[in-house]
């Protein structure tokens, strides 16, 4: 369960976190929750969740055997040659 937070800060600091948590690809939540897990004394996973891609990257199959091939047919119909 999650509960909403609401923190007073300078607004430097502000914009420096967030520019952070762009630059780490995170949320400043997310940064937050895991400064206070820690300092409650709580271990934080800091395994970057897999992205889309890296997820289901070289899972699909098919019928296609020689893209190469493929490619070049395509190529020679398109342009004639």
């Amino acid at each position: 369960m999650t509960t909403k937070l609401n923190l007073t800060i300078n607004e430097k600091t502000a914009k420096a976190i967030k520019a952070y948590a762009e630059e780490k690809k995170t949320s400043v939540s997310k940064l937050a929750e895991d400064y206070f897990s820690k300092l409650a004394g709580k271990d934080v996973d800091h395994k970057k969740e897999k992205t889309f891609v890296e997820k289901y990257a070289g899972i699909a199959t098919g019928k296609l055997k020689n893209i190469d091939a493929i490619k070049d047919n395509y190529l020679k119909e398109k342009y004639g040659l």
